[in-house]
């Protein structure tokens, strides 16, 4: 059985963690609070109810969260909600939910962000022409296959429909 998703808007309340397992592996643990708004009677919002949910990210996820958000900034989030249960010194049983973020960004509603690529592994085009030159020319089964790079147009294919 799957945990269940939640996707959401939410707000950072505190900065993100950033931490490293023994093996190396990076781990964000973050908090965010899920605010409900409502009119009163006047017709003026209000806000509501409140949730608060732990989140924990990792891999390089978790490196992009440290280095991109805030405390205080309007979120985008998925995730898996997952429950933890230890036993405190007293011995008594706790629980508590936690968001296991699969993806996470910042909410444009009401800020601007300026995005890169990760990783430095070239735009998606750059890839796709890389994967294009190690397939060599277009392939003769494939009438829209784009010329392999430095082919020309009547090499690989021309303006007109095959049909």
């Amino acid at each position: 059985m799957s945990l269940p998703t939640i996707n959401g808007v939410g707000r950072l309340t505190e900065e993100p963690e950033l931490r490293y397992t023994a093996a190396g592996s990076p781990v964000a643990r973050l908090r965010l609070a899920f605010n409900s708004r409502k009119k009163d009677q006047s017709g003026q919002w209000v806000d509501d109810a409140v949730l608060y949910l732990d989140g924990s990210a990792f891999g390089p996820v978790a490196e992009n969260i440290a280095s991109t958000l805030q405390r205080g900034m309007e979120v985008v989030v998925s995730g898996r909600l997952k429950t933890n249960s230890w036993e405190d010194k007293q011995g008594q049983r706790q629980q508590r939910t936690e968001l296991l973020v699969d993806s996470i960004g910042p909410s444009l509603r009401s800020a601007t962000a300026q995005v890169e690529k990760a990783g430095g592994q070239g735009s998606g085009r750059q890839e796709f022409q890389r994967a294009r030159q190690a397939q060599g020319a277009a392939s003769a089964e494939d009438p829209w296959a784009p010329p392999a790079p430095g082919q020309s147009q009547a090499g690989g294919w021309d303006e007109a429909p095959p049909f």
